[in-house]
């Protein structure tokens, strides 16, 4: 019932950006994507508006100024989804009412974590690697047009990754200094760039949007999966291809998924890495431990 309606950003200089809200429970979600915010210089949107889909172009078209309406408020007149969709609809069809979601929710398309039975399937793993392809390129997207790509990271790394359900051992391609993240701070600092996170590390350019140029494309090429009841581990390759000069760069990967408390598989293993090279070993480097707690 919920795919029905459209989450639009508000509140740039920009044209809307629509997306589909899955029809999941949003309240843990919610919760995961509020700790990764938790941790950004740069706040997530003020307000996200929620109206039915293909509602916004006929609002527009007929001149409405839209009053809005707080999904807090509906939540505390205690409606269940079905209910509130009806509502939604009602209002806007009556007024062209925009009902708002809860401050900082984003939403970001295709970028979903599956919900398997008790067993992590085949087919999980590769719905998960999808949304993790399309997690890197939304990203990037949302960078190239200047608008909150560190708010649409924030959706993704709650959705995909286990922090705060689980140990995660993130081992990232391009970290020298602090090759390790177990922390979602830290996680965050590499995808979007240590400049624009609470205790960000230098080194990090944001893997997610290229530095700058974006990813248009990421391929996954699996070498095995490994299935093991609530557990999968995947192993092989991606390419990614760059937005801005086209350019493919191949990295191997190692992807553990996980069965979280709400059914979701999230990634609470993923190790990346450029292939091995015949030229001369780079100099060694010492390598700085961080603390399990976060601590720098």
């Amino acid at each position: 019932m919920l795919s029905l309606l459209t989450v639009v950003s508000v509140g740039f200089n920009v044209a809307p950006r629509a997306a589909v809200l899955s029809a999941s429970p949003s309240a843990a979600r919610n919760a995961d994507a509020s700790m990764l915010f938790g941790f950004l210089k740069k706040k997530a949107p003020a307000t996200v508006s929620v109206v039915p889909a293909g509602a916004v172009k006929a609002a527009s078209a007929a001149g409405v100024a839209n009053p809005t309406v707080s999904t807090k408020l509906l939540n505390a007149c205690g409606l269940d989804d079905p209910k509130k969709v009806v509502v939604i609809e009602d209002l806007f069809k009556s007024a062209g009412a925009t009902v708002t979601a809860s401050d900082g929710e984003v939403i970001v398309e295709g970028v979903v974590a599956p919900t398997p039975g008790s067993e992590i399937t085949k087919e999980d793993v590769l719905k998960a690697q999808q949304s993790w392809s399309n997690a890197i390129t939304s990203i990037s997207k949302v960078c190239l047009e200047e608008k909150d790509f560190i708010a649409a990271a924030g959706y993704c790394a709650g959705e995909l990754y286990g922090y705060g359900h689980t140990n995660v051992l993130f081992k990232p391609t391009k970290a020298a200094e602090y090759p390790f993240r177990p922390t979602a701070e830290e996680a965050m600092s590499y995808f979007v760039g240590g400049a624009v996170v609470e205790n960000g590390y230098d080194e990090d350019a944001g893997f997610a949007i290229n530095g700058g140029k974006g990813w248009k494309s990421v391929k996954f090429t699996n070498h095995q999966i490994d299935l093991n009841g609530p557990v999968a581990i995947a192993m092989g390759s991606y390419i990614f291809t760059c937005a801005t000069t086209g350019d493919e760069v191949r990295v191997e990967y190692t992807f553990g998924y996980k069965r979280c408390a709400d059914g979701k598989p999230r990634i609470f293993l993923h190790h990346s890495s450029v292939p091995f090279s015949t030229g001369a070993a780079a100099p060694a480097k010492e390598v700085k431990k961080v603390a399990l707690a976060g601590s720098k």
